[in-house]
């Protein structure tokens, strides 16, 4: 018995804008101030009312619902209680905690965000989630020598509330013939929502087949869920890849898939409740006819984030920090 499939074919949907999806859409300026500025933003999280930004500057930078700068998590730098650069951040909304993997190294603060403690690991902790109250940790280790080539792997690791080790999953095996790894910024390995959790890790390097299932990650299993069946061609007539998939993200209502064809980006929308699917380029307009791509914030409720950039005026004023909408879909 095979699993159900959606199909999302080449053909473009023009002119789908949030307003044509959501139930309310809030345009988020973030205060433009010393200490609060931003580079390009990686990852958005919601914790009482505040969200918390991690850019590739390798900061976490606290702001208030109304975009106020309050200040940052933590102390950068290399001793007990530091961290040099965040790779990854999540929440547990319901012990009112914050994790923050950084490299080689898990901390973990209060609703308050003063540092409670500190796990040190082997591999930098690329992303965190939590699934039963309790962290998972994804780690990447690329480059590792194996008969006919090099092995790069991605590996799930179950944690228990002391961040101990409980048990570990290897879910992604790719033997590439020379030592290559290519990883997106924006990822989102891990879904949770009403239904369970999802779980979807990309291979971006050249391999003969395409990685777009989705997964159940349900007790020690990884169930395939649903396949995304996009319209061939696949690869070209050298057998190179023309189909990248970056995340699949799954919300209580929606599954959004968030890829490329032949290098160009594009974001697919299906509505759950609908059974329809949206295929856009680069991603959903906003009030300006700008495309934006939705990523996750909460999905149980189905509330999703953007990054909406400011134009560049001229070099004789501070550029402002970027705005970030906060979307409900219906």
């Amino acid at each position: 018995m095979g699993i159900n499939s959606i199909e999302i074919p080449r053909t473009i949907d023009s002119n789908l804008h949030l307003s044509d999806l959501a139930k309310s859409v809030n345009l988020v300026q973030m205060e433009t101030k010393n200490g609060a500025y931003l580079t390009s933003i990686l990852e958005v999280k919601l914790f009482n009312g505040n969200l918390l930004v991690r850019d590739t500057s390798g900061s976490v930078r606290i702001f208030d619902s109304k975009g106020i700068f309050i200040g940052k998590l933590g102390v950068r730098g290399e001793g007990p209680g530091e961290y040099s650069s965040a790779y990854s951040i999540e929440i547990d909304q319901e012990l009112g905690l914050i994790y923050l993997g950084g490299v080689r190294k898990l901390l973990v603060y209060d609703k308050n965000y003063e540092f409670l403690k500190e796990k040190k690991f082997s591999d930098f902790i690329t992303y965190i989630s939590i699934v039963d109250q309790k962290p998972i940790i994804i780690i990447g280790r690329d480059w590792i020598p194996v008969e006919g080539g090099y092995s790069n792997q991605t590996i799930l690791f179950k944690l228990n509330r002391e961040l101990d080790i409980t048990d570990s999953i290897i879910f992604r095996n790719t033997v590439l013939k020379e030592a290559n790894g290519i990883r997106y910024t924006s990822k989102h390995f891990l879904s949770n929502n009403s239904d369970g959790a999802f779980l979807y890790a990309p291979v971006l390097t050249q391999e003969n087949i395409l990685r777009d299932t989705l997964y159940k990650y349900e007790g020690d299993s990884i169930i395939p869920f649903v396949k995304l069946d996009l319209e061939e061609p696949h690869f070209d007539e050298n057998g190179e890849k023309t189909v990248d998939i970056y995340n699949i993200m799954h919300s209580s209502s929606y599954i959004i898939c968030e890829y490329a064809r032949n290098k160009d980006k594009k974001l697919f929308i299906y509505s759950k409740k609908e059974s329809k699917g949206y295929n856009l380029d680069v991603g959903i307009l906003d009030e300006d006819d700008q495309p934006v791509v939705l990523r996750p914030l909460d999905l149980e409720n189905d509330i999703f984030y953007y990054i909406k950039e400011e134009e560049f005026q001229n070099t004789g004023v501070e550029e402002l920090n970027p705005a970030i909408g906060i979307v409900e879909l219906k």
